[in-house]
């Protein structure tokens, strides 16, 4: 490992840029493309680029792309887009103000108010957000709320190829420790309890730091606090990111990251060296994954292949990749709230990869079938506390799965359209018995359409699961129930800057249970309205 080491220092200390992928609006003057971007005006053909898609994440519904940058300096010719004797079109209009404001049943209250800032390429947002249900009516203790401030900047210097942003969130969690049994030897452990997240983070990207080469450096803060009482956790991440373009087909790419937990022995170093080749057939990454934590020294492959098959109509693709972190407190909580804070059991997470897929692109349609073997070291699980039945404490255990995904996103008509993927993993543990609370199976689709003129939108969730293991109080093996979980929301624009909504949230009222003894709030409705100005 002497030799990793000193191989991760010279990939630390070297030189750091990155990719800046920006939107430029064309105004009726003399324009600087700096992305790399199909240019128009007669110019389209100077400049000759493909995406490079990644698999589409069908469950956060947000299609995230990179495209290799290459820059250029095109100017244009003032364009003749209108006859002159027309009036000059009117602004777009942009929404300063959102008030949003809904209750329902159980004691449902979801209510936000937004305030926007736009000034050329300088963007500001504040966004005050509180969501709260109460069903204490029947189950004892089943309450939960969560208050958020959120915040955002971005701006953008074109004279001098710079873009930079602030962003965070400050979250106010309450909870109930609402197990339907008590088998509690202890207590000193509040009922309730309130989780305070924050998360902030600043950016800053330059282009052409030098003759091809960019830049982009991001400081991230993270901290949760139990109660009233002291910081858990202070996370402190910086990730520096850079890319050198050689010629139009081929880069290397330099991401470097720390990390540390303020206080403690908790840390991670990570390089990601990779070099790039794209072709309009092919794509083409080869790297590493390399660094150390707390508790592990690693240095693994990493390659991406893909090709457009049939003029772009199949793609096929292969994969060796790496997902390492550390399983923080504040990463924990976001998955299970109703986890035993006071055990101490952070490890280095590692995913080992090997993926294979195809999907097509139709108009209007896509396809994706992906198979990935993984290698497991330290997966996260949970099982319930032996003092207090209604926490759970967080175990590790390594081993192997096989990952089955498909994925579909088909708009059937202008007006209609599907969202859908489907997921069934195959484990095999190396300790523990079972995965506890992972479903093998797991499925959900979503379908939205726009009517009256898009004044009226409907959209509907389907959601199943797959039963999954979990340990009762005794350590005894068993089986949470299947969920099957329908959603509905309407929403009506009967003003320009006004609409009515309606959410409705597991339909058929199943009775299920995410954690062991916590159910379930059962069938619940939301109406609102929602302002914009």
């Amino acid at each position: 490992m002497k030799y990793a080491y000193i191989l991760l220092s010279l990939v630390l200390f070297s030189g750091t840029s990155t990719l800046i992928a920006q939107e430029d609006n064309v105004n009726f003057d003399d324009v600087k493309v700096i992305k790399e971007y199909s240019a128009q005006l007669g110019d389209f053909d100077k400049i000759n680029i493909e995406p490079i898609l990644p698999v589409f994440d069908l469950s956060s519904r947000k299609y995230k792309y990179s495209v290799r940058a290459i820059p250029m300096k095109l100017k244009y010719e003032k364009p003749k887009i209108r006859p002159l004797a027309l009036p000059e079109p009117k602004p777009i209009h942009l929404n300063k103000y959102l008030v949003k404001l809904g209750y329902g049943y159980p004691k449902f209250l979801n209510a936000e108010l937004s305030v926007g800032y736009k000034s050329g390429n300088m963007n500001s947002n504040i966004d005050l957000s509180h969501l709260s249900i109460d069903n204490t009516l029947k189950i004892k203790d089943q309450k939960n709320s969560i208050t958020k401030l959120d915040f955002n900047f971005f701006d953008r210097k074109n004279e001098m190829d710079l873009e930079y942003g602030l962003n965070g969130s400050i979250d106010v969690r309450y909870y109930n420790l609402y197990a339907v049994n008590d088998f509690s030897f202890d207590s000193l452990i509040q009922t309730k309890r309130r989780l305070n997240i924050g998360d902030f983070s600043a950016i800053i990207k330059k282009e052409e730091l030098i003759s091809n080469l960019n830049n982009k450096t991001e400081f991230n803060y993270q901290f949760i606090q139990l109660n009233t009482g002291k910081i858990l956790e202070n996370i402190f991440t910086i990730k520096n990111t850079s890319e050198y373009n050689f010629n139009e087909n081929t880069s290397l790419n330099l991401p470097v990251t720390a990390q540390t937990l303020i206080g403690t022995k908790t840390f991670a170093l990570q390089a990601n060296p990779f070099i790039q080749y794209s072709t309009r057939l092919f794509n083409i990454r080869a790297g590493g994954d390399m660094g150390k934590t707390q508790d592990l020294d690693f240095i693994y492959p990493y390659a991406e292949i893909s090709s457009n098959l049939f003029d772009n109509f199949i793609e096929i693709f292969a994969s060796v990749d790496n997902q390492i972190f550390n399983n923080t407190d504040y990463i924990k909580s976001q998955i299970n709230p109703f986890m035993n804070f006071d055990k101490d059991s952070i490890a280095t997470s590692v995913y080992n990869n090997y993926t294979l897929g195809v999907r097509n692109s139709l108009e209007g349609a896509k396809l994706e079938f992906i198979v990935t073997y993984q290698k497991i070291k330290n997966k996260l699980f949970f099982a319930p506390n032996f003092f207090d039945d209604r926490i759970f404490n967080t175990i590790y255990d390594g081993g192997k799965n096989i990952k089955l995904q498909v994925n579909l996103a088909y708009k059937i008509l202008p007006q209609l359209e599907i969202t859908g993927n489907v997921t069934n993993n195959i484990y095999t543990m190396d300790n523990i018995a079972k995965p506890w609370y992972n479903p093998a199976l797991t499925a959900n689709f979503t379908t939205k359409t726009e009517l009256l003129s898009k004044k009226l939108f409907i959209q509907g969730e389907l959601f199943f699961a797959s039963q999954s293991w979990y340990q009762d109080y005794y350590r005894n093996k068993k089986k949470l129930p299947s969920l099957f979980d329908i959603s509905s929301k309407t929403g009506y624009k009967f003003h320009k800057s006004s609409s009515i909504f309606v959410e409705v949230n597991n339909i058929f009222a199943q009775n299920y249970q995410k954690w062991y003894q916590y159910p379930s709030y059962g069938l619940n409705f939301l109406a609102g309205m929602e302002l914009r100005f």
